[in-house]
């Protein structure tokens, strides 16, 4: 089984993911900008009602015209309407954002079945194989008082030449550096997990019939909790690809030698 092939997958996945949260970002840090503007919009407006109710009641009294400041007002109420429009512009792209990391996540959940039916495809003994003993439990191994009697020279002799046999049929280089398809699904299930908590997350701030973003504080704090992302634990990403690099550069090596 290829190890490292769906590994660049999963890593291709999450590249896609961080891009479309990218964008994601830039588009709740307009949506920021356009409510704020919008708020201010409105106190004008606010402001203008009531300057021109006051001097409506003051046109009643001493004569005059008000025709400059319904104008004025008319003209905020288009901006108002304008800056909705492009509020619920915004809205849409969000909402078009989550169906792209809904796909992502759905492509992990596809790519952890194709490698569980890879693994169930090997043989259980080739499978064993590819698991390596931790260093401590051969250490704990190799400490274990021995009860035999001292041996001669010439069994010890014996013994080198067996142990010098052993160890040149050991693993090379490369097989050490080589990857157990079973920590390739562990990796892929991780991953796919602590996304799919993400996306959880996500689509609780961010759904449609919500009404909370129309308020400067709600989207403020939106923005933190959205860049923050966590559910996600990038360094497993990273100890991840830090392997397929050692790999790579071991497999280079051989290939030289």
């Amino acid at each position: 089984m290829d190890t490292i092939a769906p590994l660049l997958q999963l890593d291709q996945q999450c590249s896609t993911w961080a891009s479309h949260h990218a964008h994601s970002c830039n588009l709740i840090a307009s949506l920021l900008n356009i409510t704020r503007q919008r708020e201010q919009t409105l106190q004008q407006l606010e402001q203008q009602t009531t300057t021109s109710s006051i001097s409506a009641s003051t046109t009643t009294i001493f004569g005059g015209s008000s025709k400059a400041p319904l104008l004025a007002s008319r003209s905020l109420q288009l901006l108002i309407h304008k800056q909705t429009l492009e509020i619920e512009s915004v809205l849409k792209q969000l909402y078009d954002t989550l169906d792209t990391f809904k796909k992502t996540v759905q492509a992990m959940v596809v790519l952890e079945r194709q490698v569980e039916s890879a693994i169930q495809r090997i043989d259980t003994s080739k499978l064993l194989e590819t698991i390596r003993l931790p260093p401590s439990s051969v250490a704990s191994l190799s400490s274990q008082p021995s009860q035999q009697q001292p041996l001669s020279p010439s069994t010890v002799r014996a013994g080198e030449a067996r142990t010098t046999t052993k160890f040149s049929h050991g693993p090379s280089l490369l097989e050490t550096a080589e990857i157990s398809p079973l920590d390739v699904l562990d990796w892929v299930s991780r991953i796919r997990s602590m996304y799919g908590q993400e996306l959880s997350l996500k689509e609780t701030q961010i759904h449609p019939g919500m009404i909370a973003l129309e308020r400067f504080e709600s989207l403020q704090e939106l923005q933190r909790s959205w860049g923050l992302q966590r559910r996600i634990d990038f360094g497993l990403e990273q100890e991840i690809l830090e392997r397929i690099k050692a790999y790579k550069r071991v497999r280079e090596f051989s290939s030289r030698s």
